[in-house]
């Protein structure tokens, strides 16, 4: 809470109230609407996307309860710091269900990556495609982040660890106790088959995150080339993992810093990163709602 505290007083510092007021008074609330159905539609997409990873880990469960869980995690996005904070519930909640702990939490883990290494990857295309757009440092910045994504992937990943773990040396023993071969092992368990259809579906993913950036940016007036939604959206991604409370701050500042790059005013670039911040809470109630229900559930079949 202190971070987004003082991220937002940063970004306030330089907006006054005023000049935001007549940036969301600007608002074509039809737009805001189009934006809601987009992101409503990717979390049905994505808990598709957990459901080819669950399934050839030998968990099998509904694409419905999927939903739910992802919806929850949305409550909980908002509440604890971090992007991750959502990730580790759908971890919790499921492993109750399934008594599979070790398999929810490898695909909860590689689904986040997917959709972050696909993000990065449409931004650097976008960022390659158009030079100029944006400066040279976000393109910079978002293929390291792609490139170091890969390389950990690759590492993670190796056979020498259990090779390593077996030697009666420090480092052996180290990587026995912190369980590393087996997280290797289980993190190459995935057939190319799922891991392309796992792509495929954070790249339609993806392109709704960026739809409804653009539809909330419509809505505001703002008529920009889609390639710098590819390029802003991955670097926002990325840094609302940092932690603040439901990313308030993190994410205001960041759109502030980027877009008012390319020529956007900055009261209209926080007005759109607060309208992102709306539906994202807006589904967050919903998520609280389906976690409570789903309790009452739970409460009544122990009864």
């Amino acid at each position: 809470m202190a971070i987004s505290l003082t991220l937002l007083a940063i970004v306030f510092r330089q907006i006054g109230w005023t000049e935001l007021a007549s940036a969301l008074a600007q608002m074509d609330l039809a737009w805001l609407a189009v934006a809601c159905g987009l992101f409503l539609l990717g979390v049905v997409v994505r808990a598709g996307r957990w459901q080819v990873l669950l399934n050839d880990l030998g968990v099998h469960r509904p694409l419905r309860e999927l939903t739910l869980w992802y919806f929850v995690g949305s409550f909980f996005n908002v509440l604890l710091p971090t992007g991750f904070g959502g990730d580790a519930v759908r971890v919790v909640e499921l492993s109750q269900d399934t008594r599979e702990p070790g398999p929810v939490l490898n695909s909860v883990l590689v689904d986040r990556y997917l959709g972050l290494m696909v993000l990065l990857a449409m931004g650097l295309v976008a960022g390659l495609v158009r030079p100029g757009l944006v400066p040279g440092l976000v393109v910079a910045l978002i293929a390291l982040l792609l490139g170091g994504g890969l390389v950990a992937a690759w590492l993670v990943t190796r056979p020498w660890w259990s090779r390593w773990a077996q030697e009666d040396t420090l480092l052996g023993r180290a990587l026995t106790r912190a369980n590393v071969p087996a997280v290797a092992s289980s993190l190459a368990s995935y057939r190319p088959a799922s891991i392309a259809r796992a792509l495929v579906i954070s790249l339609a993913f993806n392109l709704l995150l960026v739809g409804w950036n653009v539809a909330i940016a419509q809505g505001l007036g703002l008529a920009l080339p889609l390639a710098i939604y590819l390029l802003i959206v991955p670097v926002t991604s990325v840094v609302l993992l940092l932690p603040a409370f439901g990313g308030l701050g993190v994410r205001e500042l960041t759109y502030v810093a980027l877009l008012s790059s390319v020529g956007v005013p900055q009261p209209t670039a926080l007005a759109l990163s607060l309208g992102v911040y709306a539906i994202t809470v807006a589904a967050g109630l919903v998520g609280g709602m389906l976690y409570f229900l789903q309790g009452l559930r739970r409460v009544r079949g122990k009864a």
